[in-house]
């Protein structure tokens, strides 16, 4: 999405604004069959130059329709959050779009583990990680928002990766829950 924020927004948008002006004036079951067709289009359009406009497109409708923008995924990868229950979803910020199209000129977009980022770390830059946060309690243990699970081991991971790029000299702030308020015994951080 980011690339093509960067590269074709005019041509996002108006995908965008297309879907917006289909979808918000359905009634509920319209949208809900609108929602799920997008979200089946979605799992089922393969990622290459000539659908990457339209998939973009896709990922921001559902992020902006799904329930709480949230972006999760089954065992076989396909995403698979419910629709959400907005009365009107901007689904299209324009001016959002054009501004982060304008930051993104002259950035270099990686996607991969975020160790990778070490070789960009350095005493001038400001790192934000917000990993799956820890579970507080059993029936808030999900923590799976891909196939891969991010579990303790990759929350000791996630902080040995801070202490390493922490002696760069790097701002670091992270996001993350402590169970501790809830169960006193837990002493994992």
């Amino acid at each position: 999405a980011y690339q093509v924020i960067k590269s074709d927004v005019d041509s996002l948008i108006k995908k965008l604004q297309e879907m917006q002006l289909l979808f918000c004036p359905m009634d509920e079951n319209g949208r809900k069959f609108y929602y799920y067709s997008i979200r089946d289009k979605f799992n089922n359009t393969k990622l290459c130059d000539e659908t990457a406009t339209v998939k973009a497109a896709y990922f921001i409708f559902l992020n902006k329709t799904c329930f709480n923008g949230l972006y999760r995924v089954n065992r076989k990868g396909q995403f698979n959050v419910p629709m959400g229950a907005y009365k009107n979803p901007m689904i299209c910020d324009e001016e959002n779009l054009r501004n982060i199209h304008s930051a993104l000129q002259n950035v270099t977009i990686a996607c991969g583990d975020y160790s990778l980022s070490k070789q960009f770390i350095d005493k001038s830059t400001f790192v934000y990680l917000d990993p799956p946060y820890r579970p507080l309690s059993e029936t808030s243990a999900f923590t799976s928002y891909n196939t891969e699970s991010f579990d303790d081991k990759e929350q000791i991971r996630l902080a040995r990766f801070i202490d390493e790029i922490g002696a760069s000299g790097a701002k670091i702030v992270l996001s993350n829950s402590d169970p501790k308020n809830i169960i006193e015994d837990d002493n994992f951080f």
